[in-house]
Formats: C-alpha cells, sequence, structure tokens
C-alpha cells in the first residue's frame, strides 16, 4: 500500500523516458487516486496510467497489438478488459479505457520491478 518514487537515469525530454521519474503505487484501490492527487496538487481530470508488461497487455486492452510502439510512452488510449477493470480500477478511466505504458525489454530495470511487485501480489 506505499507509494513509491522512482527516478534514476535521464530525466523525461522529447520521447518519453518513462521509468526514469515514475511515481509507483497499487492500483487496486481507487482511492490512491484522490491521496495522489491530493499530495500532488492535481486535478481529479489528471489520471493516472498503469504500467503493463508487454506480455499482458493483450489480456488487459482490448485491441492491443504488439506492434503498438507508441503504447510504450503512454500515447495511446484502450479499451480495458472486464478483468483488468476489476483487478486496477484506479487506473481505469470513467469511460473504461486507460492509457498505459506497455514495458518491453528496453526498459530493464522497471520492468524488473513490476515483475517483482507481480511475484509479490
Amino acid at each position: 500500500g506505499r507509494v513509491v518514487g522512482l527516478a534514476y537515469g535521464r530525466m523525461e525530454f522529447g520521447p518519453r523516458a518513462l521509468g526514469h521519474r515514475s511515481i509507483l503505487a497499487q492500483a487496486t484501490d481507487r482511492a490512491i487516486n484522490d491521496r495522489l492527487n491530493a499530495r500532488l496538487r492535481r486535478t481529479e481530470f489528471m489520471p493516472f496510467a498503469p504500467v503493463t508488461l508487454r506480455s499482458q497487455a493483450e489480456r488487459c486492452f482490448k485491441g492491443w497489438r504488439g506492434d503498438h510502439a507508441a503504447a510504450r510512452y503512454m500515447t495511446m488510449c484502450y479499451e480495458t478488459t472486464a478483468e483488468f477493470a476489476a483487478q486496477c480500477p484506479a487506473t481505469v478511466h470513467v469511460d473504461s479505457t486507460a492509457r498505459p505504458q506497455v514495458l518491453g525489454e528496453e526498459t530493464e530495470l522497471y520492468e524488473q520491478i513490476v515483475r517483482a511487485y507481480i511475484d509479490r501480489t
């Protein structure tokens, strides 16, 4: 249930360096949005995005394909599956969509952290 700030490597500039400056929080609790938004002085209109392993993306997002390279940068929006919406409600928008960051091998440390989290939960 803790919130973690991850900062390493290069800063975000141009194509996003996501995972180098990230807030990590458990997406199973929808209330985390309100707590984080209050803490960061953000509006509720600024939703948080799910971080998803490429190997899991197809079961989480309708219409996702492996050649959607832009999904690495949170620039594509997908309708979520019912299973994903139930498991990760904090990252699902009111219209049942999400703007994920889909991780692959190019984000080695970040992917390792996500895999470790999956193994523990």
